[in-house]
């Protein structure tokens, strides 16, 4: 089982691209990152860190989530016309690092809600009738699949806003 803390931070800003997509096309999610550091080093940016994949709207897993695929930046800017700026809002947060890249997202999601709630601990979502909204849940890749193609190796940070 991975371990789980809850850690107090700061906002975090970031640039991206927003967009409604399917877990079955998640290449073309993917697509989107080289796009990103690529229009963020044009724009003179430095980026702090992988890809997160900011979860904001999923009814089931076959249906068309809301996702930002984002980098984490100093600083809010704009980097270019098709991509969005933002930031992740301050707060406490649920955090878990597992290895094992996206094999093991799905048992780590879950883990982390049964863990929450045996401590009592309230994920800041909205459930509607189309679908779990998040205030803030994301996934951030912490290794470098170039650099490592062993996915066992690949270390994520899986993170959920707690109210």
């Amino acid at each position: 089982m991975t371990e789980f803390t809850v850690e107090q931070r700061p906002e975090r800003p970031w640039v991206g691209v927003k967009m409604t997509a399917e877990l079955a096309h998640w290449d073309r999610l993917n697509a989107h990152v080289p796009r990103i550091y690529s229009a963020l080093a044009a724009a003179g940016g430095v980026p702090l860190g992988g890809p997160i994949y900011q979860y904001h709207r999923l009814k089931t897993a076959q249906d068309p989530m809301e996702i930002t695929v984002s980098v984490p930046v100093a600083a809010c800017m704009e980097i270019g016309e098709g991509f969005d700026t933002g930031a992740l809002p301050a707060g406490r947060y649920l955090v878990a690092r597992p290895e094992g890249g996206p094999d093991v997202l799905a048992t780590v999601h879950r883990e982390m809600w049964e863990w929450a709630q045996v401590q009592g601990l309230v994920l800041a979502i909205d459930e509607r009738s189309d679908g779990i909204h998040w205030q803030g849940r994301t996934e951030q890749f912490l290794t470098d699949p170039q650099s490592e193609p062993d996915r066992s190796k690949w270390a994520t940070e899986v993170t959920y806003l707690l109210r």
